[in-house]
């Protein structure tokens, strides 16, 4: 019996998924595994026939795009010559819409049943993609309690299967570990601050917080900042922001630490925004465009909020500060939260983690028998191991 199944991811946060999504699968009824990816996938037991890094887009310009468009395009010619050569039993898409969805099609157009997991967020914007999606696309398996219904109503096979962050997102150390770690007192509240990951992003946005810094020095007095540096960053990235600041720990791979065990944090939208509301730390979002590209967003732009918490929870949960920010207006909402009863926040953030995993169980596993659930009802019967 044909076994084949193609997995193809395009950034590192959709192969960790697509690894995790792989094991679970296997687990179950093992599948010969081949696809896109790198290292991670690799070790899940993919065979890879196309590293993604080769294609990546780290920045946000044209410039970044168009200096890898001749990999791109290979890219996709490698994924076609591999789909017509071994006829797969199913494609499996993990994010990266802009590619995924020309892959979708070309699998249509080959027979190949197409299962979609963490799918383009049409809701927001890009609504035109629907249509190519409920041509493509046989099922999406959702990450997002909201996702569902939207889905539906455009007609296309949807299953929600619960956020993979509610697995994945938790400290690795004790409180008292950690501050013992990082060399932290209990002298003054914790701030986690986190400018966002890309470089652009960090560079744009570190002028921001340290203007926050300071006038959180007037408003709440002695504190700590806690400094996330992310692997995407060199490590003496953000020492020129910080001359002659000794409250700012800059910590590196314990990013779900530091926000869990804040006070409150201060944080670039971004996927970031969605762990702090799973870790249950109060937090400030906020984001720096030009008035043209505020303006614009607000025309594209289809929700009401920026950020995954708020809009889940359908309020604003998390104050956000998009477009020109003004720093002391984030450092007063900061000192405001450090000082108000934080029950009210609590519960709605509870209310979130709830919604984000309303299964009880596994994500990647709920996944994996959809999965060979659709397998089932497309090809037939489809053996499991538990």
């Amino acid at each position: 019996m044909n076994n084949r199944v193609v997995i193809v991811t395009g950034e590192l946060s959709g192969e960790v998924h697509a690894a995790n999504l792989v094991r679970a699968v296997n687990a179950l009824s093992p599948m010969s595994f081949s696809g896109m990816g790198s290292g991670i996938l690799r070790d899940a037991g993919v065979h890879v026939i196309e590293d993604y890094r080769k294609i990546s887009i780290t920045g946000m310009g044209l410039i970044d795009l168009l200096s890898k468009a001749g990999h791109i395009r290979r890219a996709f010619r490698v994924l076609k010559e591999h789909l017509s050569k071994t006829s797969p039993r199913l494609l499996v898409l993990v994010d990266f819409p802009g590619f995924n969805l020309r892959l979708a099609r070309l699998a249509r157009r080959l027979g190949i049943p197409v299962v979609y997991f963490v799918a383009p967020q049409v809701w927001a914007w890009h609504k035109s993609r629907m249509r190519q999606i409920k041509a493509n696309v046989s099922l999406v398996l959702s990450i997002l309690p909201f996702e569902e219904a939207f889905y539906r109503q455009w007609g296309v096979p949807v299953s929600y299967v619960g956020h993979p962050y509610g697995k994945l997102v938790r400290p690795i150390h004790s409180k008292e570990a950690f501050y013992e770690v990082c060399a932290l007192s209990e002298d003054g509240p914790v701030i986690t601050m986190m400018p966002g990951s890309r470089q652009n992003e960090a560079r744009k946005h570190m002028p921001i917080l340290v203007e926050v810094m300071k006038h959180l020095d007037r408003e709440v007095g002695r504190h700590t900042v806690l400094l996330p540096v992310a692997d995407t960053l060199a490590a003496d990235f953000f020492n020129p922001f910080l001359k002659g600041r000794d409250n700012v720990i800059q910590v590196r791979g314990l990013a779900h630490d530091s926000l869990a065990y804040s006070d409150a944090a201060v944080i670039a939208s971004g996927s970031a925004v969605l762990e702090a509301a799973i870790l249950g730390v109060p937090s400030c979002v906020f984001y720096k465009i030009s008035y043209l590209e505020y303006l614009v967003a607000r025309m594209v732009v289809k929700v009401p909020y920026i950020s995954l918490p708020n809009i889940i929870a359908g309020k604003e949960v998390f104050p956000e500060f998009v477009g020109s920010v003004k720093p002391e207006r984030i450092a007063k909402t900061v000192a405001s939260m450090l000082h108000i009863d934080r029950s009210a926040v609590q519960r709605d953030l509870e209310e979130i983690r709830n919604r984000l995993t309303a299964s009880g169980t596994d994500p990647y596993q709920i996944a994996a028998l959809a999965i060979l659930s659709f397998l089932e009802q497309t090809h037939g019967p489809v053996s499991q191991t538990a």
